[in-house]
């Protein structure tokens, strides 16, 4: 059964497919299929976007700072004790006994050769030319010496007979007890060359003045030159003896 549309001038009920009223002729519209069509569907809701991180995420994350762009403070350093810092350099030498033993004879041939100067280097009958080191001095720093002699306070030279006077003696000695000293002091080995060298210096003055002495006639030799020349020769040993320990 078709359904009736009312005309809206008139009232006039007319056929729901009829355009115009059949009373008054007015517009009745589109037909009612027109009018019934249902509305257009509604357009889908946009798609929803597939879960994305937060916004902080999506920034370009800076790459890992490595160990060398990292400023870590280092640790401060424990100090050193005190008494590392202040312990002499000689604090951590260790030396043998034959090294202290060569020390100690350097010591007492320095010194011995030191005392002789003041003791008779020459005996002869009745006192004659029981003259020490000193005395040798005394007439080498007088002076005088004629032609072809040498005449000083080191060395006196006349009629082909050469000696050395006492202050070689004081010098020499007392070098070698210093070196010695400082041996002990400082437990240095390489100090003891240096004590030889001296050592043989004092022997060779030995030896020329035992020489002198035996070619006089009359005169032999008195104590304060057997202890120059065999002190000498203890220098010798005790310099090499510490050089060797």
């Amino acid at each position: 059964m078709r359904g009736l549309s009312t005309c809206p001038q008139c009232g006039q009920e007319n056929k729901d497919e009829a355009r115009f009223c059949v009373k008054c002729g007015a517009s009745l519209g589109a037909p009612s299929q027109a009018v019934a069509q249902p509305p257009a569907a509604a357009a889908p809701p946009p798609a929803q976007p597939p879960y994305q991180q937060p916004a902080q995420y999506a920034q370009p994350v800076p790459p890992p700072a490595t160990y060398a762009q990292q400023q870590y403070a280092a640790p401060p350093a424990a100090p050193y004790p005190a008494a590392y810092a202040q312990a002499p350099a000689y604090a951590g030498k260790t030396r043998g006994g034959m090294f202290w033993i060569g020390a100690l004879i350097l010591l007492v041939a320095g010194v011995l050769i030191l005392v002789s100067t003041w003791m008779a280097w020459g005996s002869g009958p009745g006192g004659f030319m029981s003259l020490s080191g000193w005395d040798w001095f005394d007439i080498g720093k007088a002076g005088g010496g004629g032609s072809g002699e040498v005449v000083n306070a080191f060395f006196v030279y006349s009629d082909g007979y050469p000696i050395f006077t006492g202050i070689c003696t004081l010098i020499l000695g007392g070098l070698i007890v210093l070196i010695a000293a400082l041996m002990l002091i400082f437990r240095s080995k390489g100090l003891g060359g240096i004590a030889i060298l001296f050592a043989i210096f004092a022997l060779g003055m030995a030896i020329t003045n035992m020489t002198t002495i035996l070619r006089i006639e009359g005169i032999s030799m008195g104590v304060g030159m057997y202890i120059f020349l065999i002190f000498s020769v203890a220098g010798l040993v005790g310099g090499g003896m510490s050089m060797s320990g």
